[in-house]
C-alpha cells in the first residue's frame, strides 16, 4: 500500500492498515483474530482487467464498483453511486489472477495524494484533514484505520474516555444482512492513519463504505460525497442517530456540542448505541 503520510503528534503510531487490538481471553477476540488472519477463499481468474460481472469479485459485489476514465490512473476512479447503499463491495485480492490496474483495485492502493493535517478554523475542533487539490465527487480519500477491537473492548475504552474527558475516536460499523447485524469496531486513538483527523459535520462532504479485500473484516473506506475544493476540510457524519432520534432525555446530559456550523447543524454530536 502506498501511504507516505505520518502523524502530527509523536505520541501516536502510524499504521497504514488496521491491526488487531490487545489479546483477550474470550471467544469474541478469538473470532476477531481468526478473521483478521484469514484469507477470503474467492478469487477471479480474469486475464488483465476486471470490468464486468464475468469477474467473480465484481459478481460477488452484485455489480461494478468503480467507473473510471483511465484504467491506469487511480485518480480517475469514482465509486458508483448505488454503492452508497448496504451492498457489499469486494475488491480483487491477492489470490486473483488479474493485473494491478484491473479496474477493481482502489482502496488497497492507499490514500489520495495531497491531503494534509492542520488546525481547524474553529479552534475548539482541534486538528482536521484538508486537501491541497480539488477532489471530484466519488473519489477515494483514505481508510479510517486503527486497531480492530472487540465490542467489550470498545465499551471499556469508551467508558475510560468518558471518565478521563478524552476524545472518543472509536468507530462502530453496523452491517445488516439476513436479519443479522455485524459490528466492526475500529479505534485509531493510539494506532491510526491520517483518517483519524477527519472531523464530523452535519452536512458532510464524505461518507464511509465498508470494502473487503483479503479478509472478512471490512476496511472503512472514505469517499467524497460532493466535489471538494482545494484547502477545504474533509468531513464525515459520525453517526446516524441524534438526541431527537433516541427520544431519551437523559442522553442529552454530557453530550458534546457540534462545532460544524453547517446550515443544518443539529447542535450536538451524534450518539449511537453500540
Amino acid at each position: 500500500m502506498n501511504d507516505h503520510y505520518d502523524h502530527t503528534s509523536p505520541d501516536l503510531i502510524y499504521v497504514v492498515e488496521n491491526i488487531p487490538g490487545p489479546a483477550e481471553d474470550n471467544e469474541e477476540y478469538e473470532e476477531l483474530f481468526n478473521n483478521y488472519n484469514s484469507q477470503l477463499s474467492y478469487k477471479c481468474e480474469c486475464i488483465g482487467s476486471c470490468i464486468n460481472e464475468s469477474c467473480f469479485c465484481i459478481h460477488n459485489s452484485r455489480g461494478k464498483n468503480y467507473n473510471f476514465s483511465d484504467i491506469n490512473n487511480l485518480k480517475s476512479y469514482k465509486i458508483i453511486d448505488n454503492k452508497k447503499s448496504d451492498k457489499s463491495i469486494f475488491e480483487c485480492n491477492d489470490l486473483c489472477s488479474c493485473i494491478r490496474y484491473c479496474g477493481n483495485k482502489l482502496v488497497q492502493e492507499g490514500p489520495l495524494e495531497g491531503l494534509f493535517v492542520k488546525p481547524c478554523y474553529v479552534k475548539e475542533k482541534g486538528m482536521g484533514l484538508f486537501t491541497k487539490h480539488l477532489i471530484d465527487k466519488g473519489s477515494y480519500i483514505c481508510e479510517y484505520a486503527g486497531e480492530i477491537i472487540t465490542k467489550s473492548q470498545a465499551l471499556k475504552r469508551h467508558q475510560i474516555n468518558v471518565n478521563n474527558m478524552k476524545m472518543n475516536f472509536i468507530f462502530c460499523l453496523n452491517e445488516y444482512s439476513n436479519n443479522k447485524v455485524t459490528q466492526t469496531f475500529v479505534d485509531p486513538s493510539s494506532f491510526g492513519n491520517i483518517g483519524r483527523y477527519i472531523n464530523h459535520s452535519c452536512e458532510p462532504n464524505c461518507f464511509i463504505v465498508p470494502i473487503r479485500v483479503n479478509t472478512p473484516l471490512p476496511k472503512l473506506a472514505i469517499f467524497s460525497l460532493t466535489e471538494i475544493s482545494a484547502e477545504h476540510e474533509i468531513t464525515i457524519d459520525y453517526g446516524s442517530k441524534t438526541c431527537n432520534d433516541l427520544n431519551i432525555e437523559v442522553n442529552v446530559h454530557g453530550r458534546k456540542p457540534c462545532l460544524c456550523y453547517s446550515n443544518n447543524c443539529k447542535g450536538i454530536l451524534p450518539y449511537d448505541l453500540y
